[in-house]
């Protein structure tokens, strides 16, 4: 009877320390895995701060060149927004006018040369996007399609004039220059009509975007998958 109560004193001796030890392999994990995650909180939050330094950057440089036919958003986006005296682009037509040209040619080697100096940008720049935009006309599959090739073509139009006209650049833009076309995906509006809907701000609406990404956010995206 002694013998039989020894081995069972045993097992439970040991079905103990195993669960303490399986215990403390836990805690250890979520520990480290904390310490990760502040990790990659610490470093997207530094690199967020990073995007508005970009930002301001720009904003500085633009000033410095008395450049003020853009606009740089908080986030360091550039918009080229058609105006009375600003036309981009004729209705239907991906071609670049005259005007739009002038400005892309002081525009585009300022933003060029802040976003490829590593002082600035730390050597995160991942990707430099040019979107196309159209205006809505008639929110149907066909139009959509139909626009969605025009604003791909916008985009590659001011593509184009960039990569041509800054030749110094090329080896650069070649590994992070890329443009897409939204169509009227992101259309503006402008206040309520008689029914009660908001009118497509067609004018604004024919316009390109210029942005860049970094590469925390990546970082951002695997984070957020955890």
């Amino acid at each position: 009877m002694a013998v039989k109560k020894q081995h069972t004193t045993n097992f439970w001796i040991s079905y103990s320390d195993l669960m303490a030890g399986l215990l403390f392999v836990l805690l250890a994990i979520i520990v480290i895995s904390n310490l990760q995650y502040k990790q990659k909180l610490q470093d997207i939050n530094e690199n967020v701060e990073l995007r508005v330094k970009i930002a301001e950057a720009l904003r500085k440089k633009f000033k410095e060149k008395n450049i003020m036919s853009v606009t740089v958003e908080q986030n360091g986006d550039i918009t080229f927004s058609q105006m009375k005296d600003v036309a981009w682009f004729d209705q239907e037509s991906a071609v670049l006018k005259k005007r739009a040209k002038s400005i892309l040619t002081e525009v585009i080697p300022v933003y060029l040369e802040v976003l490829f100096d590593d002082s600035i940008t730390k050597g995160m720049l991942e990707r430099i996007l040019i979107e196309g935009h159209a205006s809505l006309e008639i929110d149907k599959p066909k139009q959509y399609l139909k626009d969605l090739d025009l604003s791909e073509k916008r985009a590659f139009s001011v593509g184009h004039y960039m990569i041509d006209n800054n030749p110094h650049y090329y080896e650069k833009l070649k590994t992070h220059l890329v443009t897409l076309g939204r169509s009227f995906a992101d259309a503006r509006y402008t206040q309520k009509n008689e029914s009660g809907k908001y009118n497509p701000d067609r004018v604004k609406d024919r316009r390109v975007l210029v942005r860049f990404t970094l590469k925390y956010e990546k970082m951002m995206q695997n984070l957020t998958k955890q």
